[in-house]
């Protein structure tokens, strides 16, 4: 039995950890949108040990760049504390890289002028040529430089995502 459940725990490791090794790759920013006042964790691999977490306070907000994707988690390698009450500039808060679940992830809408198309291509078919800047929209996943979204017309990819926590992107 002991032997059983060593080598189910060997291959799960294994397997996860060749999983992290080749997400696919993204070249974004997205926000952090988890309110928990203790802050929010940033994993060594989907799932593992906890390297960091990030704190806000106040207008603050936190930027990640996110590099790759794989399943539910995003690989990062910053972070930026954006305090529009504070200094101009951003303060790296994290150098990676790390892991966030996409359930702590989001962007606070679109830019203006902004289109969604029906796949991660600029010169594809398009799902919403001029969605309004404040739509709202949820995260779905990453490639390239196109963030997935979900919006009112459905599920597209966008370039042109807004992570301002503030004021609108219009």
């Amino acid at each position: 039995m002991r032997g059983r459940l060593f080598v189910a725990f060997a291959i799960s490791m294994l397997g996860t950890r060749a999983h992290a090794a080749n997400p696919q790759m993204c070249n974004v920013v997205v926000d952090i949108t988890d309110n928990d006042p203790k802050g929010t964790n940033v994993h060594a691999t989907p799932g593992g040990a906890i390297l960091a977490a990030l704190k806000s306070s106040g207008d603050a907000w936190i930027e990640v760049h996110v590099t790759g994707q794989e399943r539910d988690w995003y690989r990062i390698d910053r972070a930026n504390l954006i305090d529009p009450g504070g200094s101009a500039e951003e303060r790296v808060i994290f150098r990676g890289p790390g892991w966030l679940h996409q359930s702590v992830l989001g962007v606070s809408g679109l830019q203006g002028g902004s289109a969604i198309y029906r796949d991660h291509d600029a010169k594809g078919p398009l799902l919403d040529a001029h969605p309004s800047g404040d739509e709202p929209v949820t995260l779905l996943g990453c490639w390239g430089e196109f963030l997935k979204v979900r919006s009112k017309k459905g599920v597209g990819w966008t370039r042109e995502a807004c992570t301002n926590m503030v004021t609108t992107c219009v």
